[in-house]
């Protein structure tokens, strides 16, 4: 039976390679490519990899803009979000942008294994803990914490070009980004993104 190759995108070494040490132990799985950031993982992204355990927060862009790069690349390929977060919003977003799976990096390693499995044969897989019931029953879209830190950028003056520098992204890519925004936030302009975004709290 062939084995399940796997992907680690991770900026922690230390968390990326006891990751790798306890998977190569796996009759079943093997580590075939590592990477730290976004531009390591499109550089070492290998066409026999089945899935991706991906660091959401990388040091060089998003995760979730990664994931449509990388299924560009790579069709049928999936993903097991390593997450911090437990925010149905940040789920919902994720799922929408191609992420199978989640798993918080508190989980022990035999939770990692089963979500791996899982996503590979069902093709999705939410950690019991991360608020299923929660995310179904979702009704108004909310803003995720990269399009936040969009506004954040735009608010503090940084040019178009800079911000999709900084998150590893296209500038058209940025802009469908801004236009999903503003549609989210019910308002036909980047000024009244902002203005909105200041009213509800969400950046300074």
């Amino acid at each position: 039976m062939a084995k399940i190759n796997i992907m680690l995108v991770e900026d922690h070494n230390i968390v990326r390679e006891g990751l790798k040490r306890l998977i190569d132990m796996e009759e079943g799985m093997t580590v075939v490519a590592e990477a730290g950031s976004c531009r390591e993982a499109l550089a070492n992204l290998r066409e026999d990899v089945n899935i991706v355990l991906l660091d959401i927060k990388l040091p060089d862009g998003d995760g979730l803009e990664l994931c449509d790069i990388v299924k560009k690349k790579v069709p049928g390929i999936k993903f097991i979000a390593l997450t911090t977060y437990d925010d149905a919003l940040f789920i919902r977003k994720a799922l929408e942008s191609g992420v199978q799976g989640f798993i918080p990096k508190y989980a022990s390693f035999d939770e990692i294994k089963s979500a791996i499995t899982i996503t590979l044969r069902d093709g999705k897989y939410l950690y019991p803990g991360l608020g299923l019931e929660v995310l179904m029953n979702l009704s108004e879209p909310g803003l995720s914490e990269s399009e936040i830190n969009i506004l954040q950028m735009i608010a503090n003056g940084e040019t178009q070009k800079k911000i999709a520098a900084e998150l590893f992204i296209s500038i058209s890519t940025l802009r469908r980004r801004i236009k999903g925004i503003c549609t989210k936030l019910g308002v036909d302009t980047i000024e009244e993104a902002l203005a909105s975004a200041v009213k509800k709290g969400l950046i300074e």
